[in-house]
């Protein structure tokens, strides 16, 4: 009976200490976040406040970090909001993690997640932010966001969702961004969408929207608030005047990189409220009405052949590469406030405006058939004009008629241009970039004169009456440019002179004075590709070998390539005149020494090959002459043999 008892006790105990065992094993897989993650106090995005910050990513080598419900949160004494990031872990199962009333935002950046728990984020109250960027969700249902009713920004962008119901934002009713972006969603869920009664911007662009864009619902309360809508790079072909609600919120509205044709003319006129409007990159050839408010109109690389009728508060245009032939109809268009105009790769021949744009910064008139430059193009008609380019016109000759002020002035690609004249930039000024500062003539501008194929010439008095910020020359055909072209001084932001054919003469000899050494302490990177491509002797070698010389090296009849010292570290190259008799140069010393080792080295392997022949020659002959030695005697003894053996038998 005792020993029965002892056992039952034993047993009991060994039970008992089990329990405890599992219970420490238990608490081992508790994942302390402040001793495997970087956690530091920051400034929130707004900068108004600090926050707790939770970075937990690869490069911690985090094991078995799929158990997120035995996450410990790390101890926060000052009450900082907190904001954690579990970014590239390899999580494929998101499980429920532990209370926290102080954690706002929660980021699964670039992991696996395809599945999770029920309810993941119920105890979490005060959630705000929550991202699932790049991750392999292909649905959610409606335990995903249990309780979530704080929630303001919900990311699930490039994940591989396709359909929602209407159950699956119910809880969301305070979400004002949801981004959609890089799905396979291939109509917009409205009914998904009705509960977002706050949804300011909605992401859908990289998805498989096509054909007509519907988002007109019967009782009108879908995305009745919503503010930016972004649909680019899908498949849509078709805006009509059903497309969106009346008289809905939209502020931004994103179509570019679609497959537009058809707009209805009255298509955007229910949008009262819109102020920027992309269709940028689609097949659209017939103008449509536009709404009165907007500002921002991009309309670049369609098919337009005809100026739409834009609203007169408009700030932006981006009619690039389009069918453009001629400008505006000035008695229509209304640019009192239009502050930007591209109208470049269209096929305007001239830029005829009467009446003044006083507002205007920015015009771009690159890559069309403009072969004179503009007479209207003037500071009367363009007051406030800070950037005009010209790039890849047919221009033969530049010469500004009328004084403009401008502080960027862009002529690359003029593969017409092969002399720039005299006078060409007199009537250019530069402009202050203070706002409010009259303009004066003693202000700089920047030109940019690059990749002109045929430009071989720059006349002396090209920039007489201006002053230039920076000159960019380079990637042009100039072999030589005069010296007192402009003060090189006097250019604050340098001279880039690179890929030019220079011609390094005794003419170029002023380069090494006037701008080598200030472009050397300054602007040490324009020295990279300055080269000689002429004399031959001289050929692919870079202006910058001269520096600090204190000879004049590109006058010599002959050039000696080798530096000597001179005081204060300068370096003396020696150089003569026709008075002289010419001395050899050091490369060529080196290069007949080099030619006479050869001949001589050549000449001894010559006579070595020679002699080693002759000698194989010998020795093979001897060697025939054994073994032709050893036959004969083999071949004697043996009949010899055969005679002594036939005598003895006889």
């Amino acid at each position: 009976m005792r020993a029965i008892i002892l056992a039952f006790l034993f047993l009991i105990s060994n039970f008992t200490s089990g329990q405890d065992m599992l219970s420490d094993a238990e608490i081992k897989r508790v994942v302390k976040l402040d001793d495997i993650c970087t956690c530091s106090e920051i400034h929130d995005a707004t900068g108004t406040h600090f926050v707790l910050n939770i970075l937990c990513s690869s490069t911690d080598r985090i094991e078995e970090f799929q158990d997120l419900d035995k996450v410990e949160w790390p101890s926060n004494p000052h009450g900082l909001k907190i904001e954690a990031n579990f970014q590239a872990l390899g999580i494929t199962i998101l499980a429920k993690l532990p209370p926290n009333s102080q954690v706002e935002t929660l980021t699964f950046n670039s992991n696996a997640i395809n599945t999770y728990w029920p309810d993941p984020f119920s105890d979490l109250p005060n959630l705000r932010v929550l991202s699932f960027y790049q991750n392999e969700l292909t649905s959610i249902s409606p335990d995903l966001f249990t309780k979530l009713y704080t929630l303001e920004d919900l990311d699930l962008s490039y994940n591989k969702l396709s359909t929602f119901s209407h159950r699956d934002f119910k809880t969301l009713k305070r979400l004002k961004r949801l981004n959609l972006q890089s799905n396979n969603i291939q109509y917009v869920p409205l009914e998904a969408f009705r509960p977002l009664a706050m949804l300011e911007e909605l992401d859908l662009s990289r998805n498989s929207l096509s054909g007509e864009l519907m988002l007109r619902t019967l009782d009108g309360e879908s995305l009745k608030g919503l503010k930016r809508l972004l649909l680019g790079a899908n498949r849509i072909t078709t805006i009509t005047k059903d497309s969106f609600q009346d008289d809905n919120s939209l502020e931004l509205l994103d179509l570019s990189y679609n497959l537009i044709q058809t707009i209805d003319e009255d298509a955007f006129l229910s949008c009262v409220n819109l102020q920027e409007l992309n269709l940028g990159n689609n097949n659209i050839t017939f103008v449509f009405q536009l709404p009165s408010l907007l500002q921002i109109a991009i309309l670049k690389t369609n098919t337009l052949y005809h100026w739409p009728q834009f609203p007169g508060g408009i700030k932006l245009i981006d009619l690039a590469n389009n069918r453009l032939s001629d400008v505006y109809d000035e008695s229509r268009a209304e640019f009192d406030n239009l502050e930007v105009l591209d109208i470049s790769g269209n096929q305007i021949t001239d830029w005829n405006i009467q009446k003044k744009l006083s507002n205007l910064i920015n015009l771009d008139l690159s890559y069309n058939a403009i072969k004179e430059i503009p007479k209207t193009l003037n500071a009367e008609l363009l007051p406030s004009l800070k950037t005009l380019r010209l790039d890849g016109n047919p221009i033969k000759n530049i010469y500004f008629k009328n004084i403009i002020a401008l502080k960027h002035l862009y002529m690359n690609d003029l593969d017409k241009l092969v002399v720039v004249e005299d006078k060409a930039f007199s009537n250019v000024v530069g402009r202050d970039d203070t706002e409010g500062q009259e303009m004066m003539d003693t202000n700089c501008f920047s030109l940019y004169l690059s990749n002109c194929r045929s430009l071989e010439e720059i006349q002396r008095g090209v920039f007489d009456g201006t002053s230039l910020c920076m000159l960019d020359i380079s990637k042009n055909n100039l072999t030589h440019i005069p010296r007192g072209l402009l003060d090189w001084a006097s250019v604050p932001e340098g001279v880039n002179l690179q890929l030019n054919p220079w011609d390094c003469s005794c003419d170029m000899e002023w380069m090494l004075d006037d701008i080598l050494g200030r472009m050397y302490n300054d602007n040490a990177n324009l020295l990279l590709n300055l080269r000689c491509a002429s004399p031959r002797a001289l050929q692919g070698l870079r202006l910058v070998h001269w520096y600090n010389w204190t000879d004049r090296p590109l006058c010599g009849d002959v050039y000696d390539m080798s530096p000597r010292a001179g005081p204060h570290n300068t370096f003396l190259m020696e150089s003569t005149s026709a008075t002289y008799a010419p001395k050899v140069s050091t490369l060529t010393i080196i290069l007949g020494t080099c030619i006479l080792t050869f001949l001589v080295v050549a000449i001894a392997l010559m006579v070595y090959l020679i002699r080693t022949r002759k000698r194989h020659r010998a020795r093979q002959a001897a060697m025939q002459r054994k073994r032709q030695s050893a036959t004969d005697s083999k071949h004697f003894n043996g009949v010899d043999k055969e005679q002594f053996s036939a005598l003895n038998k006889a």
